[in-house]
């Protein structure tokens, strides 16, 4: 059975906005040269060294989050969604802090929001089955986006149609996204294609 699209979720951080939060930097701070992702490394330590941790991971997200800049086409592109009656929603490993602290900032509604304390996190599906049945559709009527792999597993495991949006940082990834746009900007083009198809 095809399912119309009736929402779209993105991440946060290098899709919808910009900030100067230096992972790489932050994952030294917390783990010295050890290999893993942040939230998993967490989740790993000793209850009391996970604590303490968490609140600097949190300081430095915050601190990143104040300089947090709108991609441009996202205003436009917001209205286009509402202008269809697409939900929207972001699904971030960010704290929920961090995205009250960017909405009112930048004066933006992101929507329906699935923080790192809400559902197990990408690439898990469960965050996305979490903000589907917060905006009350099938997981199967989402879009995913997102600009890392996580985005796309998670999207992919919960039935959801993904786009990959490339950066710098991580457009040598082939995560098997189902579209592959240059920049945010792209994407109202795709969605427009699939409702046609729909």
């Amino acid at each position: 059975m095809a399912f119309p699209i009736l929402a779209v979720l993105f991440d946060l951080d290098g899709v919808l906005v910009n900030s100067p939060l230096n992972l790489p930097a932050i994952k030294r701070e917390l783990f010295g040269d050890a290999k893993v992702f942040i939230i998993e490394g967490l989740e790993a330590l000793p209850e009391s060294e996970r604590a303490q941790k968490s609140e600097l991971l949190l300081q430095r997200e915050l601190e990143a989050a104040g300089r947090a800049k709108l991609d441009p086409s996202v205003p436009d592109l917001f209205a286009w969604l509402e202008e269809r009656d697409l939900k929207r929603g972001v699904i971030t490993r960010n704290a929920r802090d961090v995205v009250d602290l960017i909405q009112s900032n930048l004066g933006v509604d992101f929507g329906v929001v699935i923080a790192r304390e809400d559902a197990p996190p990408k690439p898990h599906p469960a965050c996305i089955f979490e903000a589907a049945r917060k905006l009350e559709v099938p997981p199967q009527a989402c879009v995913m986006v997102g600009d890392f792999r996580f985005d796309i597993e998670a999207g992919k495991a919960a039935g959801c149609k993904t786009v990959f949006v490339e950066t710098d940082e991580f457009r040598h990834l082939r995560p098997g996204e189902d579209v592959r746009i240059a920049s945010l900007g792209e994407l109202r083009g795709v969605l427009e294609s699939w409702m046609r198809e729909a």
